[in-house]
């Protein structure tokens, strides 16, 4: 299973197209948006990018202010909003979500055994390590605001392994 991961979309609506795109193309099963949409408008639009197809988990980041308004653009965009933290588990694979604002905890979930795989934000940089055998993936940031590269990751689950892709 490929799962498409995403990262502090911070509004730019063409990467978010452009990331549909390649996640259509390359097949993607799920999309998990580690936060930092900014509007909930941009839900739509990763909706519409996609298609009802696939399904699409995020968590709240630190810019995404309009939690009513979050939660009424993800019923209408089909998209499940796991809370600050949260878990999807996809093909047997125990997947942590968290947007990143604390290192410490970061490191804690990656520490917990609770999890095969972390995925993060919000640092806008690339990481992907192993931390006691747990995946823990950032897929930088597809606004480019940090670092002018727009970036996103697709994880193969089976082989746990994470390519990072340009949008």
């Amino acid at each position: 299973m490929l799962v498409g991961v995403i990262s502090d979309t911070h509004d730019d609506y063409k990467a978010i197209y452009k990331f549909g795109e390649i996640a259509r193309r390359v097949g993607v099963s799920a999309v998990i948006h580690a936060g930092d949409w900014t509007s909930p408008f941009s839900m739509l639009k990763m909706r519409r990018a996609l298609g009802r197809e696939i399904p699409v988990y995020t968590v709240f980041g630190n810019n995404d202010g309009d939690r009513y308004n979050f939660a009424k653009r993800a019923a209408d965009s089909q998209v499940d909003i796991l809370g600050e933290a949260g878990v999807v588990e996809l093909d047997g694979v125990k997947i942590g979500v968290y947007h990143g604002t604390s290192e410490i905890l970061v490191e804690a979930m990656a520490k917990s055994g609770l999890f095969d795989v972390v995925i993060y934000g919000h640092t806008h940089k690339i990481d992907i390590r192993r931390v006691d055998g747990v995946l823990v993936v950032n897929p930088g940031e597809a606004c480019g605001c940090a670092s002018e590269r727009k970036t996103a990751a697709l994880l193969n689950v089976e082989k746990m392994d994470v390519e990072i892709i340009d949008l």
